[in-house]
């Protein structure tokens, strides 16, 4: 029997989150095992008018291509992939990790071609997002791996992720319009911000936001959501940085991250998991020793690291920011095929100083 919360979560997501309008293309991409949310969206964008196009994937397909393809076949983009970043007016990527270690028998190297080769898709996505073509909304599903990975039951799992999007609310969208309000304030004071230091136990990081937009993150790019962002001057970040929540990405295990940069970049990094993936990932491309991202997450209803950034970067009195690719919308400049975000917790006295004010302390906004 379905879960009447993948109904309620279907309309959020298009009337919400993507806003679709009648007539628009929707380009739907998930794992084929999520057929019931699948299912959903479907029903809900036809009855408002949309076209649906629907790619379900399964798990087992990208980890093969990168055991076994040979490098030609990882830098084969095709003019499918490219057509279905130009034609759709809304996309919606749900996210449901049946394995959260898939990628662990991946040889070294092979996910850096893969990502070097899919390169002018994801520029090409980014150049029609910042001209308003195309909006965008990743979704977090609950799923046994992940419940595992977080140390909860699966059932408890499901109520954390739902009661985080506010599912069971009489009014979901009041609520997240609610939250809109609220993160706009503290937007609001960021925006008259130069330079930003934060100070955390072994961190001590100086970033240069001067003139970048902060986004309200309210529930229109992820879901569930909740925090603030902007993407920092490429070449003013200077200190260190520890993270301190492991930091898996695209399926490998890292974990005890810290990072130290000079004038912008990455001089050094440690890990105590996970170390070479970290350097390969850092030397992706002229991009990647770069910040692409500084924000701070506000979700007061996420409170405990469960292993899956989605929700890490929520967690209400945290800080992240992200290796690599710069948000176009709120200025950023610096290009690369790496996103990579890692949370640095500021609950236990850390602090946050606004060109020399202090904003926050112990992870609240004063």
């Amino acid at each position: 029997m379905a879960d009447p919360r993948l109904d309620t979560l279907a309309s959020l997501l298009c009337t919400y989150s993507l806003e679709v309008e009648p007539g628009q293309l929707v380009l739907v991409e998930g794992p084929a095992r999520e057929a019931g949310l699948l299912a959903a969206l479907t029903r809900q964008l036809t009855r408002m008018g949309a076209h649906a196009m629907v790619r379900s994937r399964l798990d087992s397909v990208e980890p093969l291509l990168l055991e076994v393809g040979s490098d030609e076949q990882l830098e084969y983009v095709s003019m499918i992939e490219r057509y279905e970043i130009d034609a759709p007016d809304r996309m919606l990527t749900i996210w449901a990790e049946a394995n959260t270690r898939a990628m662990s028998a991946v040889p070294d190297g092979r996910q850096t071609v893969r990502r070097r080769a899919m390169r002018p898709v994801v520029d090409r996505f980014l150049e029609r997002e910042g001209a308003g073509e195309i909006r965008w909304c990743g979704v977090t599903l609950p799923t046994a791996a992940q419940a595992q990975q977080a140390g909860m039951a699966v059932a408890d799992y499901e109520e954390f992720v739902y009661n985080a999007a506010h599912l069971d609310d009489p009014d979901p969208v009041a609520h997240w319009r609610m939250v809109s309000a609220r993160q706009a304030t503290v937007c609001e004071r960021l925006s008259s911000v130069r330079e930003l230091r934060i100070v955390a136990e072994d961190t001590d990081l100086t970033v240069d936001v001067g003139g970048r937009k902060w986004i309200n993150a309210d529930g229109h790019e992820n879901f569930p959501d909740g925090e603030v962002f902007t993407s920092p001057v490429e070449a003013m970040t200077q200190g260190h940085i520890a993270f301190s929540f492991d930091a898996p990405y695209a399926g490998r295990e890292v974990g005890g991250v810290r990072l130290w940069f000079e004038d912008g970049v990455v001089v050094r990094e440690e890990a105590e998991r996970g170390g070479d993936f970290l350097r390969e990932m850092l030397d992706l491309d002229e991009g990647s020793r770069k910040l692409g991202e500084v924000a701070f997450g506000l979700n007061d209803e996420i409170q405990t690291a469960t292993g899956n950034i989605a929700f890490d970067e929520k967690i209400g009195g945290t800080c992240h920011v992200a290796l690599g690719l710069a948000f176009p919308l709120a200025g950023g400049t610096n290009q690369s095929t790496l996103h990579w975000d890692m949370v640095c917790d500021l609950r236990n006295g850390g602090e946050v100083y606004g060109d020399g004010e202090l904003l926050s302390k112990d992870g609240k906004f004063l």
